[in-house]
């Protein structure tokens, strides 16, 4: 597990580490549950998305209060939005008016976090339910790229929590370090490898898969926490 911010394609850089979560695992549950979902007619999980009606889909302010009481961690001032147009009367004939009349947007939701930052819905790895940081969907662009406030094109961010509870209070951030949630390494290693046999039980993880998941625990477990306890630097 590389972590970096930096894109070894074009050179591009953003405001925190790229998201590190390796979804494959997922995948390839995914591919063997439609294989037999076709072939045997076997109904594959229930899906899991972001909903109204349980409060895992929030207006953008819900989020916003979390990522902005980070340390170092700012929020996408301009999230893109879908606006009404009105192409007139006659649309509706094929004849439209160009350029339409844009209207007010849309009402918009994007999914909830909890007080780490990180989603509640959809299928979580252990990433997410026994976490060692916080990890999101967009980056902001790294302010010597400029425009510092613009998302970067399909790149997520890896926000690791403090390793002590020193480092935290230092740094002024109300995530838990990594040592109070988990005093040892096996601890943490066996919360993992209970939160992937629960995706096994679900079927969102295939049972050959588990091993792969916790030893990628096990690694991000090393890799975070050591950069967790690097000195605060100016980026």
């Amino acid at each position: 597990m590389l972590l970096t911010d930096t894109n070894p394609v074009d050179g591009t850089r953003g405001q925190q580490k790229f998201n590190s979560v390796d979804y494959t695992p997922l995948l390839r549950a995914a591919l063997v549950r439609m294989d037999r979902w076709v072939t045997e007619e076997e109904a594959p999980p229930s899906s899991r998305y972001p909903r109204l009606a349980d409060g895992t889909a929030v207006p953008p302010e819900q989020p916003k209060r979390v990522f902005t009481a980070l340390p170092e961690v700012g929020f996408p001032p301009y999230l893109p939005q879908v606006r009404r147009l009105d192409f007139g009367s006659a649309a509706e004939r094929g004849v439209a008016k160009l350029p339409p009349e844009v209207g007010e947007p849309y009402p918009h939701f994007v999914p909830a976090v909890d007080q780490d930052g990180n989603e509640v819905s959809g299928v979580r790895l252990p990433d997410l339910t026994v976490p060692l940081a916080t990890y999101t969907g967009w980056n902001l662009r790294h302010p010597q790229m400029g425009a510092p406030d613009q998302l970067m094109s399909l790149m997520g961010s890896t926000i690791p929590f403090p390793a002590t509870r020193r480092d935290r209070e230092a740094l002024g951030d109300p995530r838990l370090s990594i040592s109070e949630r988990y005093p040892t390494k096996t601890e943490y290693l066996a919360q993992a490898r209970r939160e992937a046999q629960r995706l096994v039980e679900s079927g969102h993880l295939l049972a050959e898969d588990l091993e792969l998941v916790v030893d990628q625990a096990s690694r991000r477990h090393e890799i975070l926490l050591e950069i967790s306890e690097s000195p605060l630097t100016v980026r």
